[in-house]
């Protein structure tokens, strides 16, 4: 049986990771910076990169794996 704590702190990492990539391949594709409805696609993927980000660290938190670089002691 595998501890849920660690699975949730696999799954969050693996949703973090996803959405980095994604942001990624927006940006490989981009090809107006300025066009609005990219601007507006651009902060929708960072909205999810910051969500996906939170909740990674939550189950980091949880799971009582502590660094200074993502808790800040």
């Amino acid at each position: 049986m595998t501890d849920p704590t660690l699975d949730r702190v696999r799954e969050t990492a693996a949703a973090y990771a996803e959405a980095v990539r994604e942001t990624q391949r927006f940006l490989d594709g981009l090809a107006d910076s300025t066009d609005p409805s990219a601007l507006a696609e651009y902060a929708n993927l960072v909205r999810r990169e910051e969500s996906a980000r939170a909740d990674r660290l939550a189950a980091l938190t949880e799971a009582g794996l502590r660094a200074s670089s993502f808790d800040g002691t």
